[in-house]
């Protein structure tokens, strides 16, 4: 069993890690923002870091007291509502890189970090592969995600150590109200009418404790380098209307269409090749059994 550090662990994604750590009985010092204290959980040593304001001899001098080994860095900005524009991104590559320096100063061996799909170069109809498509990061977000991972092998002299996945569409329980699933789902359950706005649109979506499985599996294999994490089956915007639409009974509440949007791509789906080749088979549970699952826990 291993000793990491996970950063971000009430979040969305960085939760789900935990509870995949904690299953697996692997040993968590778990960081979070220190805003509200989490409960007690066996196995996790909790401990408070504003990681844009925490002293990087503070992480260092934790790091070495707990002798965790494996860093999952999952905190950043996640905000909704802003998240692809605000300017602190721009804090959280130095955040970021602060923290991955401590970890290495504290006798931290492996690092491993969260980018995004949208780092890549989406205008091709091909999925996204990360030795064959191009990065053309169009958002402040993707732009400060593919610099953060530049920089970290410039500090580290190349990718040695070093892990970067490369995370797809998420959904599952603990998303935030507002993003597609929980609007989705939420309005359904009101009786309120919903429409696909670019119901031809394919996109990768992983349900969130698949995704943790996958980064803990990253964590703890030998991969370095960039890597995806994702499902490697793209789904139509439609067909995710259309399902919810049949799981809730609620067939009548729900108008899709074919549209794609002008300018935008038209489909964004993991090529999980190097993942099966460097960690092992792709397990992900389908979008109807994810969205049966979602639909149960609300009655």
């Amino acid at each position: 069993m291993a000793r990491l550090l996970l950063t971000g662990a009430t979040g969305f994604i960085g939760a789900a890690v935990l509870r995949r750590l904690v299953a697996e009985g692997h040993e968590v010092i778990a960081l979070h923002g220190g805003r509200n204290a989490p409960a007690e959980t066996v196995g996790v040593d909790w401990h408070a870091f504003d990681l844009l304001d925490a002293a990087p001899d503070g992480i260092a001098g934790l790091v070495a007291r707990s002798g965790a080994t494996h860093c999952l860095h999952a905190a950043w900005y996640t905000n909704h509502a802003d998240y692809l524009t605000a300017p602190i991104n721009r804090d959280w590559i130095e955040g970021s890189l602060r923290l991955a320096a401590a970890f290495r100063a504290g006798g931290g061996a492996r690092f491993i970090a969260l980018g995004t799909c949208l780092e890549y170069d989406a205008s091709g109809a091909a999925p996204l592969s990360e030795a064959a498509t191009p990065l053309r990061p169009e958002t402040l977000y993707a732009r400060c995600k593919a610099e953060l991972w530049a920089r970290l092998c410039e500090a580290s002299g190349g990718e040695a150590g070093l892990a970067w996945a490369r995370v797809f569409f998420v959904y599952g329980p603990g998303d935030r109200a507002g993003r597609l699933f929980p609007w989705l789902l939420d309005n359904l359950a009101r009786g309120a009418p919903v429409a696909a706005h670019f119901g031809g649109a394919r996109r990768d979506y992983v349900h969130v404790d698949d995704l943790a499985a996958q980064l803990c599996r990253i964590a703890l294999s030998p991969l370095e380098g960039a890597v995806n994490a994702g499902t490697g089956e793209a789904a139509s915007i439609a067909d995710i209307f259309r399902l919810a639409g049949e799981l809730t009974g609620r067939e009548e509440l729900v108008t899709i269409n074919d549209r794609t949007e002008s300018g935008g791509p038209d489909l964004i789906e993991a090529d999980m090749a190097r993942y099966r080749s460097l960690v092992g088979p792709v397990e992900t549970r389908s979008l109807c059994d994810g969205l049966s699952g979602l639909i149960e826990a609300r009655r």
